[in-house]
């Protein structure tokens, strides 16, 4: 399987909401940074994945182009979903349902070792992403 293949099978495994599929494409103490900072890998990472399926069930990555350097991948896409469930926040406070409909381009830059993920940096408009919820 390429490095490409593995990258992007985290996120098929997370639009098919399979959380424990997703952490499974990682090797053992992974790193996982996304804006607001580093995540514990790998109960940190579970919650953050199931959180997200929560408040934003049936949530989809579309890969819209994916680069591959020996074992770095990056991948540009858009992730989209419904706020239908309640948005835990790091801070301990939650956004409760808007059902509104929110789209973020992403980016994620992967290192891949022996077909598993030791890094994970993932960007987005986090501002923009919040302002779609209101």
């Amino acid at each position: 399987m390429s490095n490409r293949s593995v990258a992007e099978s985290y996120f098929q495994a997370v639009t098919r909401r399979d959380v424990e599929g997703a952490l499974a494409t990682f090797a053992p103490g992974a790193e996982f940074v996304e804006p607001s900072g580093g995540v514990p890998f790998p109960d940190g990472v579970r919650a953050m994945l199931t959180g997200y399926d929560t408040a934003f069930p049936g949530s989809r990555f579309e890969v819209k182009l994916a680069v591959e350097a020996g074992a770095d991948v990056a991948i540009e896409g858009i992730w989209s979903g419904k706020h239908a469930g309640p948005m835990q926040l790091p801070d301990g406070r939650s956004i409760p349902a808007t059902n509104r409909d929110v789209r973020a381009p992403f980016v994620t830059v992967f290192r891949v070792r022996d077909g598993k993920i030791v890094s994970h940096r993932a960007y987005w408009d986090m501002a923009g992403f919040m302002a779609q919820l209101g």
